[in-house]
């Protein structure tokens, strides 16, 4: 069976450039809300990490409060920490090993007591809204811990509080 066109018939192949104006337009408008909404949950991801690492040293303070240690060291008699390096924080060991280029740890007070702090500041890997911004575990003399933060609080987990004095 042979089919012919008729001569004023004209057949569509692919899009209009209006049609692939319009879903350009789309894809724009979604990445413009997308992108920003993004770099909040990374800021929020990034923000989290750093608190759970400092949070994870409570641990080793209360032991060592417990046992009579109060001086960070690593002799028999002295605090040894056991902070593990971050690149998401700013700080040198306390303790004298040598970190990795790019490796931080978080701060004790020392000696510990029963209002000691652990701290740390933001290194600049991260969302730049959270670079050089401060966090800071605090042990009360009841031994109960509160988290405060000079990161903004749209990026901070529920378990930490938002200072602006930090």
């Amino acid at each position: 069976m042979l089919f012919t066109k008729n001569r004023h018939m004209t057949v569509q192949l692919g899009f209009t450039l209006i049609e692939l104006m319009i879903v350009v337009a789309i894809v724009g408008v979604l990445a413009a809300i997308a992108i920003p909404q993004y770099q909040i949950y990374i800021g929020k991801t990034q923000a989290t990490r750093v608190i759970n690492e400092l949070g994870q040293l409570r641990l080793t303070v209360e032991e060592c409060l417990q046992t009579g240690r109060t001086v960070i060291g690593v002799g028999t008699t002295e605090c040894d920490p056991r902070a593990s390096g971050s690149n998401l924080i700013v700080g040198s060991s306390q303790v004298g090993v040598t970190l990795s280029n790019g490796m931080g740890v978080a701060q004790m007070t020392s000696p510990l007591t029963v209002t000691t702090s652990i701290t740390a500041v933001v290194s600049d890997q991260v969302n730049p809204r959270l670079a050089g911004k401060d966090i800071e575990w605090i042990r009360t003399s009841n031994g109960s811990w509160s988290c405060s933060s000079n990161i903004e609080a749209l990026y901070l987990p529920n378990s930490c509080s938002y200072n602006a004095n930090l």
